[in-house]
């Protein structure tokens, strides 16, 4: 079986008076923005490609909704990357999703122990925070 080298995040922006627009972030291995597009009206099908994410998306909170993977690929290491920046800002998976298990295509992480938060750099890289910790915890 192919390995995936792709993960794909569904986040919705964090603005003053509640959640906003929801976007869909394309993952490569090291949690870089590969692919971008913006959900103005999910119910409608509105969907704007966001061409340089790095710059456009500069100084927006988001908070993850939910993760896709590729279920006729390998997603053990993209799972493990996720999971393992997670684990950096002390917020634990639980009930990992075994990999051959049918809860892969709707839960591939297993269970988020708390609501994440995350802004990107110039670059495109996904920056988590987590709102649980006592003082904030960035991973690059």
């Amino acid at each position: 079986m192919r390995h995936a080298t792709e993960i794909l995040l569904n986040v919705a922006e964090v603005t003053h008076r509640s959640l906003g627009d929801c976007y869909e972030f394309i993952l490569n291995q090291d949690l870089t923005i590969v692919e971008c597009i913006k959900v103005s009206i999910p119910d409608r099908g509105v969907i704007t490609p966001i061409r340089d994410p790095g710059s456009m998306l500069v100084g927006k909170l988001f908070e993850l909704n939910h993760v896709r993977v590729n279920p006729s690929l390998d997603n053990q290491v993209m799972i493990d990357a996720l999971t393992q920046a997670l684990a950096k800002i002390g917020v634990e998976v639980l009930k990992r999703t075994r990999p051959n298990s049918m809860a892969m295509c709707y839960r591939p992480l297993g269970e988020i122990t708390d609501n994440v938060r995350m802004y990107l750099d110039q670059g495109g890289q996904v920056i988590f925070l987590s709102p649980a910790a006592k003082k904030l915890r960035v991973v690059h």
